[in-house]
């Protein structure tokens, strides 16, 4: 102090209470949230003191919690505070007030001075600069440290954000709020006005590679590039919103039996799809085997659709890139899991082919759902359900083409296997209560992509002439965009059968043109409207 060194405004600060974890998840049917409220930004070294004066403390306690997220992981500690001044010895770590309540809406606020310890600072976006940003990094005596936005707080390595962030912190975690507002966004929490105070909580840490966890979301410290350069969490936002996710996933109505690896990436979708600056699609777009284990652009989804149509398989069951192999109780390829949700979004949100708050209003009725004797079959049955009432559509012929809306009596593999049974009977039942409704005005929603979205948005017809922009060789068609527009997919015939199925964009990085098989036998292509029109694109009906 006589030195003139001592920061009393990153000291003495005013902290406010929170709600309890747990009666947030249970409120909300998600994971927990931070149990690391209001960092104070300062650290202690092996062997300090605390020394913290507590000014307002009411009826509701407050805590100091030490914890070191550090490659020396010694864990963490917790020290009861009273008014007035505290002393005791700590631990090494970062410091909190930990302040969590059931009363959080009306706890008074306290007044909390660490007189000890280093400054390590919190950055915060919304109040600092990134001038800021680099006097934290550069001046920080932990190897970790506190960044906070509205809606998510980080614990991130200081070397690693020097490293591929050195400048930019403000526009860094204003892309996490975003990605985290995605989330809150298909939760329906903005429209319902549930947005809570708390905040998710995500760190590095020192072992595995990513996972969610009852902490928040963890990201091994070497893949650190992956969630703090830019451009990658911009444009390959995916893995951020897949662990985050997992802790949003609403349970058990949207996260029932194996689709613990499915339901918390319609948030990774979504966020790919708002942020990417290049137009690049992980679930659409990836070089993944097809049905035939060959590897092309998109044919991942082109398996989907190969075994939903085609083949006539379950839902959850179906074949992709990682295959049944990985699965032997029957559950397939999580991703291809992932495309009948991803369609709704495209058509309902995307396209405007009805209600935009599809989604929103799924995840509120699902909040407000008594899950009370309910089995894993009752969670899909009631999905589809949910779906034809808030969009007051029809949408059981979807449900039953992709195999959604069919009789299953199997054990799904999951991190906790289920046994998952829907009866014909109850599959009758949903088909007769959704009569009421109209169909919806594309009887193909399970051909629509990103890369159609625009000719269901518009009700573009297919523009194209016979055996025009088309070239093959052996057994492949490259059917060429700038003659055939507004194909939604393109289908492949031998006679009066279904043979091949082809998304449009198909091994094309830039959607120039669609690869379509055509094998020995075949007698013909048809290019498919978004109203289910086909024009003949080659061969002969």
């Amino acid at each position: 102090m006589l030195e003139g060194k001592y920061d009393l405004k990153k000291r003495n600060r005013i902290y406010e209470a929170y709600e309890t974890t747990p009666a947030l998840a249970a409120r909300m049917k998600t994971n927990q949230y931070s149990k690391y409220e209001n960092p104070t930004g300062i650290y202690f070294e092996k062997g300090d003191v605390a020394i913290v004066n507590v000014v307002g403390m009411g009826e509701d306690k407050a805590v100091f919690k030490v914890e070191d997220f550090g490659p020396d992981k010694t864990g963490r500690k917790e020290y009861p505070l009273t008014n007035g001044m505290n002393v005791f010895p700590v631990k090494k770590g970062l410091a909190y007030i930990s302040y969590y309540t059931d009363n959080f809406a009306n706890a008074p606020k306290l007044r909390v001075h660490v007189l000890s310890g280093k400054v390590n600072g919190v950055f915060d976006p919304y109040s600092q600069t990134n001038e800021d940003w680099q006097n934290l990094l550069a001046q920080a005596p932990c190897e970790m440290i506190d960044l906070q936005g509205k809606h998510v707080h980080l614990v991130y390595h200081v070397d690693g954000l020097k490293k591929y962030c050195p400048d930019d912190g403000v526009q860094l975690m204003k892309l996490y709020d975003q990605i985290i507002g995605y989330q809150f966004e298909i939760m329906g929490l903005f429209k319902y006005n549930k947005v809570p105070k708390n905040r998710m909580f995500g760190r590095n840490v020192w072992g595995g590679y990513m996972h969610a966890d009852g902490t928040g979301a963890a990201f091994n410290s070497n893949v650190i590039r992956k969630v703090a350069r830019i451009s990658d969490v911009r444009d390959v936002s995916w893995p951020i919103s897949h662990e985050f996710g997992h802790v949003n996933q609403v349970r058990p109505g949207m996260k029932w039996v194996s689709t613990t690896e499915t339901t918390n990436n319609i948030f990774s979708v979504w966020a790919n799809y708002k942020l990417s600056s290049t137009g690049y699609n992980v679930l659409e777009d990836e070089n993944k085997i097809d049905e035939d284990g060959q590897k092309v652009i998109g044919g991942r989804f082109n398996a989907y659709l190969d075994s939903a149509l085609i083949k006539k398989e379950q839902w959850l069951c179906q074949r992709g890139s990682e295959g049944f192999a990985n699965y032997p109780n029957g559950s397939g390829d999580h991703f291809v899991k992932l495309y009948p949700f991803w369609q709704l979004m495209l058509y309902f949100k995307v396209a405007g082919r009805g209600n935009p708050d599809f989604y929103p209003d799924i995840f509120e009725i699902v909040r407000n759902t008594n899950d009370e004797g309910k089995k894993q079959g009752d969670f899909q049955l009631a999905f589809m359900k949910n779906a034809c009432d808030v969009t007051r559509q029809d949408l059981t012929e979807f449900f039953v083409t992709i195999g959604m809306l069919k009789p299953i009596d199997k054990m799904m593999k999951d991190y906790k296997s289920d046994q998952l049974t829907i009866t014909q009977e109850e599959c009758d039942a949903l088909i007769k209560y959704a009569k009421k409704y109209k169909k919806p005005e594309s009887p193909v929603i399970y051909y629509l992509s990103s890369k159609s979205v625009d000719a269901y948005a518009k009700r573009l017809p297919v523009a194209g002439k016979w055996g025009a922009g088309i070239s093959q060789n052996g057994n492949t068609f490259q059917v060429s965009h700038a003659v055939w527009k507004n194909v939604a997919a393109f289908e492949t015939y031998e006679g009066d059968k279904l043979v091949k199925i082809s998304k449009v964009g198909t091994g094309s990085k830039d959607n120039t043109f669609t690869q379509v098989k055509y094998p020995e036998g075949a007698t013909r292509i048809e290019a498919v409207s978004w109203n289910g029109a086909r024009t003949l694109v080659y061969g002969k009906r």
